[in-house]
This record gives C-alpha cells, sequence and structure tokens, in this order.
C-alpha cells in the first residue's frame, strides 16, 4: 500500500505501473495480485482509505464537540469548524494521500467515478444530519453535495499555495464560514 501511495502521489497513477509498486514494495507481481485485481484496485483501495480515516476522525470531532440538538444557528460554526478541522488535519497527517484522493482518482474509470460520487454523496449526508442536529433548518440537498468539491478545491489550493503549512486555521475559518453561510441562508427544503 504504502509504494502505491507514495508513487501515485509523486509521479502520479498514470505514470505509475504494477511493476513500478512492486519494486517499492520489494514484492512480486505475484504478490500484488493476490491484494489487489489490479492498479486501479490499488488506487480505490487508497481512495477509501483515506477517507474512511477521515470519517472516523469527523465522526470523533462531532461526538466530542456535538452541541446541544436543537441549538439552532449559533451551534452550526463551531461544529462546522470542529468536522473541517478533524477533516483536513485527517488528510494533512499524511498529505500523500491530498493528490490521490484529490486528483489522480479523477476520471480513471467509470467504477471509479460511480465510487467517488457514492463517497461525495456520504459526505453529503454526514454533513446534512450533524448540521440538522445541531438544529439548522433543512435546506436543499445540493448544497450539502456542492460543499464538498468545494472543501477539497479550498484545501488543494491552500495546500499548493499556502507559504506556511503547519497550522490550516486559516483555511478551516474559510471553509466554516462559506458553510455556515450555506446552511443559513440556502433555499430551503426537504429530502
Amino acid at each position: 500500500e504504502d509504494a502505491g501511495l507514495e508513487l501515485f502521489a509523486t509521479v502520479g497513477y498514470q505514470r505509475t505501473t504494477v511493476a513500478d509498486v512492486c519494486g517499492r514494495a520489494k514484492v512480486s507481481r505475484r504478490h500484488f495480485y493476490e491484494l489487489f485485481a489490479d492498479r486501479e484496485a490499488l488506487l480505490r483501495h487508497l481512495y477509501t482509505g483515506v477517507h474512511d480515516r477521515g470519517r472516523v476522525a469527523v465522526a470523533e470531532a462531532l461526538a466530542d464537540g456535538a452541541p446541544a440538538v436543537g441549538s439552532g444557528d449559533g451551534a452550526i460554526a463551531p461544529l462546522v469548524a470542529s468536522g473541517l478541522t478533524a477533516y483536513i488535519d485527517s488528510l494533512l497527517a499524511d498529505p500523500r494521500g491530498l493528490r490521490v484522493v484529490l486528483v489522480e482518482v479523477v476520471g480513471v474509470s467509470p467504477e471509479l467515478e460511480a465510487h467517488r460520487m457514492a463517497t461525495r454523496d456520504h459526505w453529503a449526508r454526514t454533513i446534512r444530519s450533524a448540521a440538522e442536529a445541531a438544529g439548522a433548518r433543512p435546506v436543499a440537498p445540493w448544497v450539502h453535495a456542492g460543499f464538498i468539491p468545494s472543501v477539497n478545491e479550498f484545501l488543494l489550493a491552500w495546500w499548493q499555495h499556502a507559504g506556511d503549512r503547519s497550522d490550516p486555521a486559516e483555511l478551516v475559518r474559510v471553509l466554516t464560514s462559506v458553510l455556515t453561510n450555506l446552511l443559513v441562508t440556502a433555499p430551503s427544503g426537504g429530502n
């Protein structure tokens, strides 16, 4: 796994072969194919792992700092900041995952695109559930889904251009403002 993560994050998925991964990991191709059907299966595994770590971190942060149910708009910003901090910290724990989940996985195949969209939908449901539990009014479902790529684009831009990457607090403040504003002012909606 680590060899694939390193190569996909530095050389890129399209320019990395199974032989490259095996050489870096010092394993045989036979061993690789015992674990993964192909190179795309390894990419999907890495992508899923990064998101799984993010989900755990966000769930823990939301549970630790969960406001009382029905607390209203005033509870939204701290909740958003807590969740965003956990998500961003989980990604930055191993920044190689940034390139894998935000760049390399895009457009690889129809199957992987469907998996990416399902992952985005899961994150949107997580945001919606947490916001509504904090007392936010229901908003149109696309608001939650549309925020996911925004977070990722902001994060990628910050990573590529920030001079000091040690503290993403400014990024969290910007994203918290954006999502909080969306949740408070977006068109209301049900399902």
